[in-house]
Formats: structure tokens, C-alpha cells, sequence
């Protein structure tokens, strides 16, 4: 399989292969460079520095050995000036004479020198030293200028004497130089001039090569190809592996790399072949090619034959770091499977690698990328068997004692570094996801090899600190408790110091769980006086000392935790562990049933200085000590005194919040003992005084109930509208009963008003009923005149529900035959009628939501960029008018006709919602704007998406709420489930502290 991007291999090759080494060999002079030694060459005492040792470069001493680069390539460059002044002195001379061509060559030859002394200052532009010191030649130094000069030069030569001797190093140079301009259309064509006319040149494979070059960098792979196998025809030529470099190069791009793997075993062929006949080593290109065999091979060879392929092409050079960059190659492109295919053959054949650390390293990185823990995992604990002092393998590779102790130093290096790489890593995945204890334990393995080598210092302390919070979390206190104690001894007083060892006492305290030994507690007792010792103020301090109460406590030792807790309550009372030993003080008094105490402590606790909630807290707990009090004469059926003591509670604390329960346990009281007919006065009175009590309804109701059993109907009736005001939802249910009572009981205008007013607002059947009740109370009380009129209003509203239930289905079969305008309109006409009951008005507003349903469906978001507002916009609209008619046929209340619209508007989020997801990118979006378009869309979807499952929320509590029998709502509840389960956000619940745990309130809210 080729990769899908070709690579352009110009770096190395380019640099050997322009020709301009071996083209200005024949003509170049030596020049000095600076020297680079680390310290001077040896003089005599008596020797005066020499011009070359003012040059030599010192390590270390940036601004000077710029100064002396500067000074030697000013001599260079003056050097060169007066060699230009002289040639063209004799130039001038030698006009017109044999002499001149070669003196013109000569020149040309002097600007391309000059050009790279151009290049220094050119380079050191931005360099201060430089500039400072000489600004004139850094200012009028151009490389292009010389160069240009060079070609003007070789022009003139190739133009004047077009016989010379030298002409086809004139050529290549001249073509060499326009490359450096960047002329390569004029330099092709020289090259091919030299080609064409100089056969026999020895610069031939040199121009092929260049010209290859030229078309390679242009993607022109064929001409190159045909210029670079051309160069074969050249065996003895010094760019011949070059050639065959550049071929194979070549065949990649071309996406061939079968022969591309070809080409490059033959460069290796050629390089063994410099080597046994000691030729140029530069011409061994061998391991150039095999670094680069790995990406070809990458493509056509297999993973599993690599080490025998690659073993066999590198013959006497090292095959490890081959292996080891086809690995990497692998690991770049996501291969992990072959990755660790390769380092596993790599690790089974070269045992005694000392690339062995780097190996383990990197199989251990491919496992975990392939998310195979466990066996990652198993090659880390290879890996530090392999760097144990002593191991097999660090005696293989050290030949001294010293040496070894190095390997094995790097070595663990090596594995503590990639051990808490991973430790760490595996760390974060679990707490990302708990679920998964792989990572867990892999985590746990990676901190253990780490640590098991000794250490010290801030990154050991906090690892160490690390495992052992990832102990206390996995449940394995002891172990936690003995590494946070470790830690703790290791540091000095500090942050990790001091969490450490107070970490080992709450470790402790988990591990122990409900029963302390007596072990324990000596073992508890140690580590908190080495947190006490080692931070004397420590701000865990109160806590232990807290801690040793609490135990007393939690062992019900009462007697012995309660002074303690008082101590503790008194001299921290402003520190929240004071105020918890406050509260736990109390709470024993608490258990003790000793509410009288509890009184008198909250009491004295309200006279000091607390914050503003404090007090509250304190006051709320007198109150409650105070209710629980009278609560007991209650128990203790003392009922009079109850009573009296539930009078003067009220009183006294008239905004307690048990203010109300004294009230509403007074009223009970009261029915409980007989008094039926106080009992219901206070429970009109309790309505009256808490309007807002969600028990005045109830009490309300109670009162109604015991006048009607004591035949008050008149009392009953009184209550009744009141109770109608109260309860909004059974208002009309409580009116009408009213207006009964009354009707019982001779009052007739009450009566009438009543009915008249819930007539005026009822549905056809519930005003049919009414109207049949004024009839028979003008019936029973009426004059012949009333009756009459009652029954020409029944008459003139024409109470015929079976009329409207028909014109409303020939609406509904409209809608079915697909004739939704005519469906629309006439749905539209009989809303606006009044004698439509509110179920069949629901239907027929069903029926607008259902069309404009439809229309909404249909709307599409797909859109070109410019449109996608507009039709976000008209999709939304339509959306909108959809929601108001199924909203509005909801508030009609019809049961069936309001689930049906529940589930409807649902559904209509939810395709929005879908819409959104799905909808795609517009064509011509760039990725930037692609990704921010999708960002927007996701804030129009999560408000979507909430309120499709508050949607689907409603229908499922107006399900249970009407009671259906015929599985809608289980069916409901499902697709919520399902809806909840996509959405589902692991959060964290808040923990508050403990509060103080009192007996219920007996007869509170009964």
C-alpha cells in the first residue's frame, strides 16, 4: 500500500550531486577556515601568535568565535578582491590574445568563489557583532549580484570562444550557476547543451544528474527517471550511486515502490562493493539507503519478514537501529500491530542489543496504543528484569564493571521513565472511566516498578504520593496507609509532607472501617504523633485530636466521648470541628432523650457571637428540642398540657418553622380528645394563618368533612368556598359541592350564584349537569317563571354533544383523505363555535397541529452557505407554529387528544434535533469554518435536546396522571429511559457534612 503523500528526497543527494565539488575541482584554489580546536595547539614560550591562531575558534566563546568567523572571512574576501583586480589587470593585457579565455574562465570561476564568502555576511545580517564591525561589506555583500556576475562571465566565454579547451566545464558551471539564481529553465538547457555536444565529457552523469534533479523537483518523475537511469551507462562515474539513490526515490513518487525497494538494494550492493575495494567512502551510501529502505519496505514488505530482509541488506553494518526506525516508521502511521511485530523479533533476535531499553520502551508504547494493556504490562516487568544490576543482558553489552553500572543506570532511566509515563497515564484513564480496572491495575503494576527503584526529590515524592492515592482509591487502605507514611518520613514539613501523613492516618481509619484492634489503635496512635511532631501546626491537628473523640463515640462510650466533645466544642467554638463537637455533644444528649439539656445548651450556644447561619442552626435545634419536649407529654397522653405547651410555642416562636406543625398538632389534639367542633375551627383558623401550608387544603377539607357529619351543611358549605379558592385544581369539584349544600339546605341565591358561575365556564357536559341541577332546584324552590326560564336556556343552547361529535369527525376524515386545506379551514370555522365541548375543540386543533406537523417534517436544512440561515430560520418558524398548536391543544385537557400532542411535539424536537446532527457541511466550507459551523449547530442542539426529553417528561407524568390502563405510559417511560441513557452525564454527588439526628416528629404532617 503506497502512502498518500510522496516524499521529495532533495536534502542529502541534492548537496552531492549538483556537480559543483567535482566541476570546480579542476579550477579552484585553497582558502583558509577557521579552525575549531577546544583548546590551542602546543607553541614555544618564545613564539609570537600567528595569524592562524588569532582564528582558531575557542568552545564555548559564541561573540568571539564570531568575531574571529568575521575576521577570517574578511582576509578571505580581501583575498579574493585582489585576486579579481589581478585577472582583471591581465585581462586588459591579454586582450584578444589566446590567453584571454582562459583568464575570462578564471574570472567567472573567482565570482562563484566570491558568492559563498557573500553568503557568510549575507547570512550575518542579523547578526549585531558582524554589522558593527563591518557594516560597509555587510551592506554591499549579495550573493545574486556575484553570481549574476559569474553567468555574465560564462556567457561570454561560451559566446566568444565556443572552441575552448574547457568548454564543457564552462557549460556545467554556467548551468550551475543559473540554478543558484533559480534560472533552472536556462540551466536545463545548458546541461542538455553539454549532454548533446560533449558526450565523451566526464561531466555528463554529472548533468544527467542534475537535470533529473530538475525534473524531480518538478514532479516530472518519468524525465527524471529516464536522466537518473542514464547515469548507468557511467559506472565509473562518482555521482553513480547518486544515480541510483535518486531512481529509487523517483519510482516512490511514482508510487512504484516495489522497484523503488529495487533500486535501493542495488545502492546497497554498490556501497559493499566500495567497501571491499576501498574506493571513496562517500560513495557508500548504504546507510542512507537503508534508513530509507524502512519507508519503502513500509509500503510492500510484511512486518513479520522485516528482520530477515532488513538482516541480509545490512550485511556488517548494525541491523538494530534499522529495525528500530522501521518500528518507529510503523508507530508513525498507527501500525502498532506490525510495530510490535518488528521490536518483538528484534527483541527475540539481538538479546544483547544496547538498543534493547529503546526496544522495550517502544513495544510497551505500541501495546498500550493498541489499548492491549495486560500485555504492555508484561513487557514492563521484561523491562525491568532487563535493567536489574546483574541481568544477562547488561553483562553481554558491559565490558567493565563501570560500564555496566552506566548501562544499567540508563537503562533504569529508561524504565522509570516510561513506567511513570504510563503509571500516570493508565491513572487518568481510570479516573476517567472507574468502570475499567484494567487501567487500574496496570497503573498499580507501572507505579510499583518504578518505585521499586530508590529515590528522592519532588517527582519521587509526589509518584510515590500518586500510587498511594490510587491505593486509597482502589480500597487497599493498608498498603496506602503505609506509602502515604513512607512519603511522609521522606519529605520535609510541606505540602506533600503534611497530606502524606495525614493521609496515613485517614488510610488508617479506611483500612480499620467500624472495629478498631488494639493494634490498630497503637498503629493510629504513632502516625498521628507523627503528624502532630512533624507539623506541630498542622491544620489537621484539631481533626486527630477530634478523631480520638469520635472513636469514643462511634464505641458508644458516651460518658467518654461527651467531655471531650464539650472540651473540644468550648475551645474550638468558631472552628468548624469545635462547632461538629458542639453538635455531636448535643447529639449524645440526643440519644439520652434529654431534651430539656438540649435546650439549655442551644440556648447558651445562641448567646455567643456565632455567623448568622450558626446561630439559625442553633436556634432551629432550641425550637425543635422545645416541639420534641411537648411532643413527649403527648406521648405520654398528657393531651391538656400538650395543648397548652403547643399554645405557648406559637407564640413564642411565631416564625419557627415548627410554629405551624404546634398548630396543625393542636388541631389533631383537639379531635383526638372529642372536640370535634373546635377541632374543626382550628382547622379553618390553621388554613387562614397558613395559606400556603401545603396541609390547609387538608385541613380545610377536614373541617368541611366534620361539619357535614355533624349536619352543619350551612358551616360546610362556608368551608367548602373557601377550600375552592385554596385548591385551584378541585375548585369547581369543591364550588359545586357548595352550592349543593346549600341547595340542601334552603339556601337558593347561594345556590343559583354558584351554579351560574360554574355554568358560565364548563364544558357542555358539566353545564348540561348544572343546568340540570338549577332546573330541579327551581324545581323544588322556583317560581313558574324561573322554571321556565331555566328550561328555555337548555333549550336555547341546544345541549346536543352527538351534533358537534359529528361535524368534528368529518373534519378528522378530511385530514385522512389528504384534503388538508379544506381540513385546515374547516377545523379553523368550528373552533370559533361555542357549543364545541373542550374535547372535541382539542381534536380539531389537533388536526392544524397535524397538518402543520407535516409541513415541518418536510422543511429541509441541506442548503449552500448563504442559505443556511434563511433555512435554519424558516425551519424554526415552521417548528414554532407546530409547538403552539399542539400546546395550545393541550390546554383544552382532553387526556387522550393531550398525550397524542405531547408525543408529538416530541417527536418534533427530536427530528430537529436529528436535522441538526445530520445536517452537512456546505459545500465550499473550509475545515476552520467547517468546524465552527458544526460548533454552532451543537448550541442549537442542546437546548433542543432538553427540551425534547422535558417534552417526553411531561407525557409521562400526564400519563400517570390520568391513569391510563393500556400500557402508555410504561410504553412512554421506556423511550425516556432510552432518551436519559443518551444523555447521561457522570457527575458526582455533593457530600455534606453529617447533621444532627433527632426522633421524627410525631404527628407532623398526618
Amino acid at each position: 500500500m503506497f502512502s498518500s503523500k510522496r516524499v521529495f528526497k532533495v536534502g542529502l543527494i541534492a548537496t552531492l550531486s549538483l556537480g559543483a565539488p567535482l566541476a570546480f575541482a579542476k579550477t579552484k584554489a585553497k582558502t583558509s577556515k577557521p579552525i575549531v580546536s577546544n583548546k590551542p595547539a602546543a607553541v614555544a614560550k618564545d613564539a609570537k601568535p600567528t595569524t592562524l591562531d588569532e582564528l582558531r575558534l575557542v568552545e564555548g566563546d559564541e561573540k568571539g568565535n564570531e568575531e574571529k568567523s568575521l575576521k577570517a572571512e574578511l582576509l578571505v574576501s580581501a583575498a579574493e578582491e585582489k585576486a579579481i583586480q589581478q585577472v582583471q589587470k591581465l585581462i586588459k593585457k591579454y586582450k584578444g590574445g589566446p590567453l584571454e579565455p582562459e583568464l575570462q574562465f578564471r574570472m567567472a570561476e573567482l565570482y562563484m568563489r566570491k558568492s559563498k564568502t557573500d553568503r557568510f555576511f549575507e547570512v550575518h545580517r542579523e547578526s549585531e557583532t558582524v554589522v558593527n564591525l563591518a557594516p560597509r561589506v555587510v551592506k554591499e555583500a549579495s550573493i545574486k549580484k556575484t553570481v549574476q556576475k559569474a553567468v555574465d562571465t560564462y556567457a561570454v566565454v561560451q559566446a566568444k570562444w565556443p572552441t575552448f579547451a574547457q568548454m564543457d566545464l564552462v557549460i556545467f558551471n554556467h548551468a550551475f550557476a543559473r540554478q543558484i539564481l533559480g534560472q533552472e529553465k536556462e540551466a536545463e538547457t545548458l546541461y542538455w547543451q553539454l549532454i548533446n555536444k560533449f558526450g565523451h565529457s566526464p561531466l555528463v552523469p554529472d548533468a544527467h544528474l542534475a537535470v533529473g534533479e530538475i525534473a524531480f523537483t518538478r514532479a516530472q518523475f518519468s524525465l527524471a527517471l529516464e536522466h537518473f537511469n542514464a547515469i548507468k551507462n557511467y559506472p565509473n562515474s562518482r555521482v553513480y550511486p547518486y544515480g541510483l539513490y535518486k531512481a529509487a526515490w523517483t519510482y516512490y513518487n511514482m508510487r512504484d515502490a516495489h522497484k523503488a525497494l529495487k533500486k535501493l538494494e542495488e545502492v546497497v550492493a554498490y556501497g559493499k562493493m566500495v567497501t571491499e575495494k576501498k574506493l571513496e567512502a562517500r560513495l557508500d551510501l548504504r546507510k542512507e539507503a537503508l534508513n530509507d529502505m524502512t519507508l519503502f519496505y513500509e509500503d510492500v514488505g510484511s512486518s513479520k519478514d522485516a528482520y530477515a530482509y532488513f538482516k541480509t541488506q545490512a550485511g556488517e553494518l548494525e541491523v538494530g537501529p534499522i529495525l528500530l526506525k522501521m518500528g518507529t516508521m510503523y508507530e508513525r502511521h498507527s501500525r502498532f500491530n506490525d510495530q510490535q511485530i518488528v521490536l518483538d523479533r528484534f527483541i527475540h533476535e539481538l538479546p544483547f542489543s544496547p538498543l534493547l531499553p529503546k526496544v522495550h520502551t517502544d513495544i510497551i508504547m505500541a501495546f498500550d496504543h493498541t489499548n492491549r494493556i495486560p500485555l504492555s504490562v508484561q513487557h514492563l516487568g521484561e523491562f525491568a528484569t532487563l535493567c536489574t544490576p546483574g541481568s544477562t543482558w547488561i553483562k553481554g553489552v558491559a565490558k567493565t564493571d563501570s560500564e555496566a553500572k552506566a548501562i544499567g543506570g540508563d537503562c533504569l532511566a529508561s524504565l522509570n521513565d516510561t513506567s511513570l509515563k504510563l503509571a500516570k497515564k493508565w491513572l487518568k484513564a481510570w479516573k476517567k472511566l472507574p468502570s475499567d480496572f484494567s487501567h487500574a491495575d496496570a497503573s498499580e503494576k507501572a507505579f510499583e516498578i518504578y518505585l521499586h527503584t530508590p529515590g528522592s526529590g519532588e517527582e519521587y515524592a509526589q509518584s510515590r504520593f500518586a500510587y498511594a492515592d490510587l491505593l486509597f482509591s482502589r480500597g487497599k487502605f493498608r498498603r496506602a496507609s503505609e506509602e502515604y507514611a513512607a512519603v511522609g518520613r521522606m519529605t520535609s514539613p510541606g505540602t506533600i509532607g503534611h497530606d502524606a501523613a495525614y493521609g496515613a492516618v485517614i488510610s488508617l481509619e479506611k483500612a480499620v472501617g467500624e472495629k478498631w484492634s488494639n493494634e490498630d489503635e497503637k498503629s493510629f496512635h504513632q502516625l498521628a504523633s507523627e503528624y502532630v511532631t512533624r507539623n506541630p501546626k498542622g491544620q489537621y491537628r484539631l481533626d486527630i485530636e477530634y478523631k480520638m473523640a469520635l472513636l469514643a463515640y462511634e464505641k458508644e462510650r458516651y460518658d467518654e466521648a461527651a467531655p471531650l466533645f464539650l472540651r473540644l466544642g468550648r475551645d474550638y467554638a468558631k472552628q468548624e470541628k469545635g462547632q461538629k463537637s458542639q453538635d455531636l455533644y448535643l447529639d449524645i444528649l440526643n440519644i439520652k432523650k434529654d431534651f430539656h439539656g438540649i435546650r439549655d445548651c442551644a440556648k447558651e450556644l445562641m448567646k455567643l457571637a456565632l455567623e448568622p447561619a450558626r446561630e439559625t442552626k442553633m436556634r432551629k435545634l432550641y425550637e425543635q428540642a422545645y416541639f420534641l419536649e411537648i411532643q413527649g407529654l403527648e406521648d405520654k397522653s398528657m393531651f391538656k398540657e400538650a395543648l397548652a405547651e403547643y399554645a405557648t410555642f406559637s407564640k413564642q416562636n411565631p416564625d419557627s418553622e415548627f410554629a405551624e406543625k404546634a398548630m396543625w398538632n393542636a388541631m389533631q389534639l383537639h379531635f383526638k380528645t372529642g372536640d370535634v367542633w373546635n377541632g374543626s375551627k382550628a382547622a379553618e383558623d390553621f388554613a387562614t394563618k397558613y395559606p400556603q401550608s401545603p396541609q390547609s387544603i387538608n385541613a380545610l377539607l377536614r373541617a368541611a368533612q366534620t361539619f357535614e357529619q355533624m349536619a352543619q351543611l350551612g358551616e360546610a358549605a362556608r368551608v367548602l368556598e373557601k377550600l375552592a379558592v385554596r385548591d385551584e385544581k378541585g375548585s369547581k369539584r369543591w364550588r359545586e359541592l357548595a352550592a349543593d349544600f346549600h341547595a340542601m339546605n334552603g339556601q337558593t341565591a347561594a345556590a343559583r350564584r354558584l351554579y351560574g358561575d360554574l355554568k358560565t365556564s364548563a364544558d357542555p357536559d358539566k353545564r348540561k349537569t348544572l343546568m340540570n341541577k338549577l332546573e330541579a332546584l327551581e324545581i323544588a324552590y322556583g317560581t313558574d317563571q324561573t322554571r321556565a326560564d331555566i328550561q328555555r336556556q337548555m333549550i336555547d343552547q341546544n345541549i346536543q354533544p352527538q351534533a358537534n361529535e359529528a361535524k368534528v369527525r368529518a373534519v378528522e376524515l378530511l385530514l385522512e383523505q389528504h384534503k388538508d386545506t379544506e381540513a385546515f379551514a374547516q377545523a379553523k370555522h368550528y373552533l370559533g363555535s361555542s357549543t364545541m365541548s373542550a374535547n372535541e375543540k382539542a381534536r380539531l386543533r389537533l388536526i392544524h397541529a397535524k397538518i402543520l406537523e407535516q409541513e415541518f417534517l418536510k422543511a429541509s436544512v441541506k442548503s449552500r452557505a448563504e442559505r443556511v440561515a434563511t433555512v435554519l430560520a424558516i425551519k424554526t418558524e415552521k417548528l414554532q407554529k407546530v409547538q403552539e398548536a399542539l400546546q395550545s391543544t393541550i390546554k383544552f385537557g382532553d387526556p387522550r387528544v393531550s398525550l397524542d400532542a405531547f408525543e408529538r411535539l416530541y417527536g418534533c424536537y427530536s427530528h430537529y434535533v436529528k436535522a441538526l446532527k445530520e445536517m452537512p457541511v456546505p459545500a465550499g466550507v473550509s475545515k476552520e469554518d467547517g468546524i465552527a459551523f458544526r460548533a454552532e449547530l451543537d448550541k442549537l442542539v442542546i437546548p433542543l435536546e432538553e427540551k425534547s426529553v422535558d417534552t417526553l417528561a411531561q407525557a409521562v407524568n400526564f400519563a400517570h396522571k390520568q391513569q391510563f390502563l393500556d400500557g402508555t405510559a410504561a410504553r412512554l417511560e421506556d423511550e425516556l429511559a432510552k432518551q436519559n441513557q443518551q444523555n447521561q452525564i457522570n457527575v458526582t454527588p455533593k457530600l455534606h457534612k453529617p447533621e444532627m439526628v433527632l426522633p421524627v416528629l410525631a404527628g407532623v404532617g398526618q
